[in-house]
């Protein structure tokens, strides 16, 4: 449904395989799970889908975007949502992803493909 070639590599991939690739995306859009991590450790910018359970979760060290809706149940320290209608997520729209995905693109420095010397598994997957 996405109107380009596209293909899943859940499960695929090691950990250094992930991190190898999401280095040499320009961009992670994920919701806040371990590859947002990854994508902060080796400098790739995140658009991040966050469930406002936790404030000191979000990535640091990299140009990102946290994208949620504010509700008043924020903060929550829950894994799953107490009040069961996931408003913090659910009402973030395509539409602020695609904005939050254009804005990282254009402000992003250095143009131009990442060093490959910083994670050598790139050879491996490349």
């Amino acid at each position: 449904m996405a109107g380009a070639p596209s293909r899943s590599l859940a499960g695929e991939l090691d950990l250094g395989e992930l991190a190898a690739l999401i280095a040499r995306a320009p961009l992670l859009v994920s919701n806040n799970t371990g590859p947002v991590h990854v994508a902060a450790a080796v400098g790739t910018p995140v658009v991040d889908l966050y469930a406002l359970t936790n404030p000191q979760h979000t990535p640091w060290g990299v140009s990102h975007r946290v994208l949620n809706h504010d509700v008043p149940c924020k903060y929550c320290y829950k894994s799953v949502c107490p009040e069961g209608h996931h408003d913090c997520l659910r009402l973030v729209t395509p539409e602020q992803v695609v904005d939050a995905t254009i804005d990282l693109l254009e402000v992003r420095a250095p143009k131009g493909p990442k060093r490959q010397d910083s994670c050598p598994e790139l050879k491996e997957i490349a």
